[in-house]
């Protein structure tokens, strides 16, 4: 009886690589080109679930790598929210006093239609540590953007491994 392989473990692999290439610095510049290490996570999980069906006659669907990008890409978005929240947390520093005063060093002004958003973001990082509207927005836009491009990745993942399987099974 062919019983599918566990995608657990390449859902984990995928989120993992999605979280490490959004959180870390230098290495989050790679999502300034359409978010491709959240589709380079759902291109390594389905890397990693073709390494499993390997050994089987079991073909891999383009459902396989949208559920794997999908499945990814939710769970690496609320660890990158969470990480947003911890290190807001752990950090000294109100971003928003920072942005201002830097936007103010390079000659920019902020119209007083934002200036009210940042004093109120402002006294959110006083407050509590971090801005919680910044956090449920930033968290949403991750739920959004994190399954697609995962899920885009990895549907591309599909089409690579797809046809090296094929062309290793004897016809």
């Amino acid at each position: 009886m062919n019983s599918t392989p566990n995608r657990v473990l390449p859902v984990l692999y995928g989120a993992m690589i999605m979280t490490v290439l959004s959180v870390f610095p230098l290495l989050n510049l790679i999502n300034i080109f359409c978010c491709a290490g959240v589709a380079i996570g759902g291109f390594a999980g389905v890397y990693f679930y073709s390494r499993q069906l390997a050994n089987t006659n079991i073909p891999m669907t383009s459902k396989d790598g949208g559920m794997i990008g999908l499945l990814s890409g939710i769970l690496a978005a609320v660890l990158v929210s969470g990480f947003g929240v911890l290190a807001g947390l752990l950090s000294q520093i109100n971003p928003m006093t920072e942005m201002v005063k830097m936007l103010d060093d390079s000659g920019f002004s902020i119209p007083t239609e934002m200036l009210s958003y940042v004093e109120k973001f402002s006294e959110e990082y006083n407050r509590y540590g971090f801005s919680p509207s910044i956090a449920i927005f930033s968290f949403f836009l991750h739920m959004i953007l994190f399954p697609l491009f995962g899920s885009i990745g990895a549907i591309i993942g599909v089409s690579v491994f797809s046809k090296k399987q094929n062309s290793v099974m004897p016809q």
